[in-house]
């Protein structure tokens, strides 16, 4: 007899890793002693502060730590962050086009209208993050967690993905698209108005109240 195949759970991300003494800076001194060396931003603390320059396109951050930093409106194009971490900042609004994402962490931020197109997101957490109508598009997701997040009328379109996790997280009128969610746990997640094709929902873990509300999708009338 064959043994029942295991479904293996998602892996949790691993955290940034932070260098224990982080040297205090101006964003824009720092960013403009990268760029005047051709070197990283590697080490720093940035409080307070905003990333104004539109001009930069390739540009890598190492071991870094943002608090109530502002990235709005701005687009952004091959940048890199790795080990960093984004406590109460600002990204409504923003591009991050090309932009690559390892050992990230978001904690309490704001990323509404945000859109990560073309975009690597590897061993990245978004904790109680506030981001509605962000987009993700053309998209790689690896080890990503999505944890008490409001991520109304969202838009996920074409995205690879492997070890996603959502979990108590608001996805109101959100849309899915080339996106197979086969594995993925959304029993403690929000899905009211949610827009998925078929193709896409099979395998996806619900509640039978969610699973009431998807069938509706199709176009079945439920009589109880």
């Amino acid at each position: 007899m064959a043994s029942p195949k295991v479904t293996a759970l998602p892996t949790t991300p691993a955290p940034p890793i932070l260098p224990c003494s982080l040297q205090p800076m101006p964003l824009h001194e720092a960013l403009g002693e990268a760029l005047t060396a051709q070197s990283d931003v590697e080490g720093k603390h940035f409080t307070d502060d905003a990333f104004t320059d539109s001009h930069i396109d390739v540009l890598e951050f190492f071991g870094c730590l943002f608090e109530r930093c502002t990235f709005t409106v701005l687009p952004f194009k091959r940048l890199f962050f790795v080990d960093c971490c984004f406590s109460h900042c600002d990204f409504s609004g923003a591009k991050l086009e090309n932009t690559t994402f390892q050992r990230v962490l978001w904690q309490e931020s704001r990323l509404t209208g945000c859109d990560f197109i073309k975009a690597s997101l590897s061993n990245v957490s978004f904790l109680s993050c506030t981001a509605d109508l962000i987009g993700f598009a053309d998209t790689k997701l690896t080890k990503v967690a999505f944890t008490q997040c409001r991520l109304r009328e969202s838009l996920w379109q074409n995205i690879r993905h492997k070890d996603v996790i959502m979990d108590a997280c608001d996805l109101t009128s959100a849309q899915i698209s080339d996106m197979p969610m086969a594995g993925m746990n959304m029993t403690t997640c929000v899905l009211e108005g949610i827009k998925i094709g078929l193709p896409d929902l099979r395998g996806m873990a619900v509640t039978a109240l969610q699973g009431v509300q998807l069938c509706r999708l199709f176009g079945l009338k439920i009589i109880e």
